[in-house]
This record gives C-alpha cells, structure tokens and sequence, in this order.
C-alpha cells in the first residue's frame, strides 16, 4: 500500500470517527442561542427509561427574546440531563405529546426569581419541579399512581365504584391499576385527586375572575410557588 493512499485511509477513519462521534454526542445545552449565567435555566433530568421530547409554549406576554413556542423540540434520552435556556420567558413545558405534567414558569415578572407551578389539568406523568437550589417547595408527583393508591385505601366503597366506573381510573376495591386525567374529567375525579389524593399540582382550574372560589380552587391555588432563583429543576422519574 502506497503512502498517499495509507495517508488517505487515515484521514477517511478519522472522518467517519468524527462524524459518529459527533451524532452520538446529545444537545446538553438546548434553547435561545445566547444566554448568561444570571439567565434562567431550566435542568430536566430523565432518570426514566424513556426518551422525553417536550412541547413548549410561550405567554404572548412574554418578551421577544423568550424562547418561542414549538412542538417536541426539547428532547431529553433516557439517563440524560439537559439544560433549557429559555430566556426571558413565561409559560411551559409539557411532555409525552401534551399528555404529560404540564410544568409553568414566570421568569420574567421577577428578574433573577420565578414563579412555578405544575398542572395535572390536561394531563398526567411521574415528573417534579422546583427550584435547583431546593430552596422551596417541589411541585408534581414522581408516582402518580402510588399517590393514588395511598388514598385509594382510605376510600369508601361507593365513591370507588362510582371513580372506577368514570374511566379515569383501572384496577379494584384494593388497589388501582391506572389513573389519569384530561380537560374531560368529570367533577368526581378533579374533587378526589385534588381533595382526597391532595395531589400536590393543578387539578382543579383554580381561581377565575368573576366566580366564588370552591375549596378544591383554594387547594389548586396553593400550587402556585414563588422562589428567589431562576435556575430551576424538571426531574422525570419513569
């Protein structure tokens, strides 16, 4: 083999090194293109075994510097973290393809602080929210459907049977096998997650204008949390 050629092998098997290497490597940083340390960040870890992509609206309050709305383009692998740089931005995250926690943020009202919450109204997965310093409170359920059972078995007979029969939850007297929501669920089913379960998200819409809050809007309201950092933290647990 001449030299010339054994040279150009070389340079072909670094290439092809280089460009698997490069696909192989994940978007660790994903986001608006310039951002700062004193910037929001949003870290989602994904300790499931699933692959997360996340859909993300963006309030028309929001400035135009905010990263704009878009549909799974926040891609997390299973095992991976990910740093979302959204700028100055209010809104959400939701995954699963707008079935999963719906995880809302105001960053811009408070520069440097945040206003969070996250929002089972729509739909449900095993994900947490809170501030990365931990500096207060965390928000959503790593075990929706164990948060269930434990007030499952504190529940009498007749609502059971009435809840299993909504089509919003599986399983038996003892022991529920699923449980989920959507913008349908009937009143039943919103009552018990957000009063009986006190699953720690937005069940129930909360306080409107105009209409005398119910002890189960009071309860969604408490959900809403104020921290004195930007830099929060998504955990996906399954």
């Amino acid at each position: 083999m001449s030299h010339v050629l054994r040279a150009s092998l070389v340079v072909a098997v670094f290439s092809f090194l280089e460009i698997t290497i490069a696909k192989a490597v994940p978007r660790t940083h994903q986001g608006v293109s310039k951002w700062s340390p004193h910037d929001p960040v949003v870290t989602i870890i994904n300790i499931s075994s699933h692959d997360k992509a996340y859909d993300v609206e963006t309030s028309s309050a929001a400035p135009n510097s905010a990263f704009p709305s878009c549909t799974g383009c926040i891609t997390v692998a299973a095992g991976q973290t990910v740093k979302f740089h959204p700028g100055p931005f209010i809104g959400a995250l939701t995954a699963n393809h707008h079935t999963g926690t719906r995880h809302e943020f105001n960053f811009f009202s408070n520069p440097g602080s945040s206003w969070y919450d996250d929002d089972m109204q729509y739909g449900m997965s095993d994900e947490t929210l809170g501030p990365s310093d931990h500096s207060s409170q965390i928000r959503g359920e790593k075990d929706t459907l164990g948060k269930a059972n434990a007030a499952w078995a504190h529940t009498d007979s007749t609502k059971k049977k009435a809840l299993l029969h909504s089509g919003y939850f599986a399983g038996n007297n003892g022991k529920l096998t699923m449980v989920r929501m959507d913008a349908s669920a009937p009143e039943l089913v919103i009552n018990w997650l957000q009063m009986d379960a006190d699953f720690n998200a937005y069940i129930g819409a909360g306080s409107v204008e105009g209409k005398v809050a119910t002890e189960v809007d009071k309860k969604a309201d408490k959900n809403t949390t104020f921290c004195k950092t930007n830099k929060m933290t998504i955990t996906v647990h399954k």
